[in-house]
């Protein structure tokens, strides 16, 4: 490899002022290492990639109308020029030789700051090195690679811990007109997703070392203004929008304070204390008044100006090249909670920059449900997602939830996330069965009301990934969540793969070649494979807990300080202003989701899949456990089902032998591609994987 060249260790700003000209936007693009990896192998056509690791640094103008979008920008401290300065990490994965490229650029929105593409795209274990890619089993079977895709990822996140090679910004914090940081009375919670199956005494205000807690403005509680609540669930039973109110903790069985080995610790503004411990079996609602809010808006600009300078500059602002120059096209990917990201960066309207250019040309949401994300807040909590046990204080189903414009019911006022026909790209959204459960995803493309379905933006194609669960690593058995105990069942370890990397084959050549992806895959009213989980024609199987219970939703009023999925958040505990039907997939005899694409382990089953799973109750049962589903093995023979009371069929009644589960394995599978719906090697490896598997052997 060669050297890389030194770089200017000037300030920025004396970089600037050698620069010809200083545009608004990413102004710097320092690289600090540049390494072949996978020892040098080749990646298709591709060649070999090299991986580059650096920073991005960038100035805005908050007057200009683009950038009034990011809330409380107004009260960021300004440089000389009167800009925004902020900076953000930054990885690009490349083809050594560009000219090998396929001029695509593949940018995934971290998650968390942690890349996590691989896990869906490549097929990656768990324990492969997703942060710090290097060796060549960090690449699992380098699909994107073996396109040609340059691959890139910048930090978005200022609730971002330096740590485990996670990606991490430097964004200005919030101020008064005195100079001194704003303050807030804000809500966070602490449950069985902070305490990994322990019952520690102390945590960090955020929950957890990979983020940076908002402190309080005192250790004291009396000047923190701080409460604690408990509860067993954060929803209502049967669902609804509420949330409970909790019990008190009493004043002194708690304390701001850093005890890790018991009470009372020492005094600290970031830490919680609670003299009896943490309970898997309860969540806990701290409201306090916080400080040094971060503009947290200024995330949405890292993704937009670091796109948008690697399709269109050749050289940045201090004069450093463009490593990928000459790339025509740029897909952008966000998963679960940078999916929620994506939504609100298109309706906020930042997929078009300063210059007036397209940033993302095409996306792919998955597994983000109806929801937005709460980023563009005063004191955000982008790390907090809300589900039927838990988090559900957060701002995220508020109009508009779908992608075409559509007067909003309560207001009257038309409104909806794709409304700038120039700049919206096409957009592919991908959801499983549990963000039906969880993330209210009927919301989507169905009436609040339950009653009807709406037509879809000619922009976009929906699919239901039938029977699966949120997310999860293909190598990955089968388990019972958080310490291998707080779900009822073992959860789904179906891999959405084969489905997922067909779609992004499909949405390339959308944008590239204007062909049009296969029609929508989503349970409808209409067809009646849409229906309220009271309708739910689950199969009494023995052992299983069903008791409807979903993630309820509905207007909220947060505070008259709240507009548009924006602003400073009053009431804590919002309130009701209009209750939503949830409405989650039918299923079939076996308990499988009737509609989507069904992959062919959901098409010729082994065991229901479901895409939700119950909690025991030493961990809240019988709420939901997280976005975990379920795996429930069929008898295998007639018999069998009979001694159980098993209503399901057997394999035997099924298949009758392994030979003929391979071959309906190979038939369901053939038919997807098809349908353009899974790749040739997919298929391939479907049917390996049906070969090598036990059933009937």
């Amino acid at each position: 490899m060669q050297p890389i060249r030194a770089l200017s260790a000037l300030p920025l700003a004396a970089a600037l002022m050698l620069a010809a000209h200083a545009e608004a936007g990413l102004v710097k693009l320092e690289i600090a290492k540049r390494e072949v990896v996978a020892d040098g192998a080749s990646f298709g056509d591709a060649g070999p990639y090299e991986k580059l690791t650096g920073r991005a640094w960038f100035e805005v103008d908050p007057t200009l109308e683009r950038n009034k979008a990011v809330f409380d920008i107004d009260r960021a401290p300004l440089n000389k020029a009167g800009k925004v300065e902020f900076s953000a990490d930054m990885v690009i994965l490349k083809p050594v030789d560009m000219e090998l490229s396929s001029k695509t650029l593949f940018f995934e929105v971290n998650n968390r700051g942690r890349k996590i593409s691989f896990g869906r795209m490549h097929d990656t274990a768990s324990d492969a090195s997703m942060n710090d890619p290097v060796a060549a089993r960090d690449f699992g079977n380098g699909f994107l690679m073996k396109r040609g895709y340059v691959i890139a990822w910048v930090g978005w996140g200022a609730d971002i811990a330096p740590g485990d090679s996670r990606l991490t910004v430097n964004f200005p914090v919030a101020l008064e007109k005195n100079g001194r940081p704003v303050t807030e009375r804000i809500l966070t919670e602490f449950s069985d997703r902070n305490f990994n199956g322990g019952k520690p005494y102390s945590l960090s205000l955020s929950g957890g070392a990979a983020f940076k807690s908002y402190p309080a403005v005192s250790s004291d509680k009396k000047q923190a203004q701080a409460e604690l609540y408990i509860l067993p669930s954060d929803s209502p039973k049967p669902g609804a929008p509420e949330i409970p109110r909790g019990e008190a903790v009493p004043d002194d069985q708690w304390t701001l304070a850093d005890c890790p080995d018991g009470w009372p610790g020492k005094p600290s503004a970031e830490h919680i204390c609670l003299k009896d411990g943490f309970r898997n079996d309860r969540n806990y609602h701290l409201l306090y008044r916080a400080t040094n809010s971060p503009v947290m808006g200024l995330g949405y600009l890292t993704t937009r100006d670091f796109v948008s300078f690697l399709r269109n500059d050749e050289k940045d602002a201090a004069g450093n090249a463009n490593p990928v120059f000459g790339v025509k096209n740029a897909l952008c990917q966000g998963i679960s909670s940078s999916g929620m990201y994506l939504r609100d960066y298109l309706y906020h309207g930042f997929n078009v920059d300063e210059q007036e250019r397209q940033v993302c040309e095409g996306m792919h949401i998955h597994v983000a449900g109806v929801q937005k994300l709460f980023l563009n807040y005063r004191f955000a909590q982008p790390n907090a997602f809300t589900q039927q046990h838990r988090e559900r204080f957060v701002p995220d189903t508020n109009f508009p939830r779908q992608y075409a414009v559509r007067i909003n019911p309560l207001t009257k006022v038309p409104d909806g996330i794709l409304k700038r026909p120039k700049t919206d790209p096409k957009i592919i959204h991908t959801d499983t069965s549990n963000e039906f459960w969880q993330f209210r995803a009927s919301l989507t493309g169905a009436s609040e009301g339950g009653t009807m379905d709406f037509n879809e933006s000619s922009k976009v194609r929906r699919y239901l990934i039938s029977s699966l669960q949120h997310g999860g690593f293909k190598p990955d058995a089968p388990n019972h969540g958080i310490a291998d105990k707080q779900c009822e069942q073992l959860t789904n370890a179906t891999h959405p793969g084969p489905l997922l990397r067909a779609l992004v084959v499909d949405l390339d050549e959308w944008v590239k070649k204007n062909t049009p992806p296969p029609e929508m895959r989503v349970p409808r009213i209409a067809d009646h494979t849409l229906v309220t989980p009271a309708e739910l024609k689950l199969p009494k199987i023995p052992g299983v807990t069903f008791e409807g219970l979903y993630n309820g939703s509905g207007d909220r009023d947060f505070g008259p300080r709240v507009t548009g999925n924006s602003g400073i958040i009053d009431l804590l505990i919002p309130q009701t202003k209009a209750v939503h039907k949830v409405l989650v997939p039918q299923v079939d005899a076996i308990g499988n989701d009737i509609a989507g694409i069904r992959h062919p382990f959901v098409e010729v089953p082994v065991a229901t899949l479901l895409g939700w799973n119950t909690r025991t109750k030493d961990f809240g049962g019988p709420d939901l456990c997280d976005l975990l589903g379920s795996t429930i093995p069929l008898p295998k023979t007639r018999a069998n089902a009979q001694a159980t009371g098993d209503p399901r069929p057997s394999l035997e009644e099924l298949y009758g032998s392994h030979d003929t589960y391979v071959e309906k394995i190979a038939e369901a599978a053939k038919k997807l591609q098809a349908e353009r719906l899974m790749l040739p090697e997919d298929v391939d490896m479907v049917i390996r994987d049906a070969e090598a598997s036990n059933v009937l052997r």
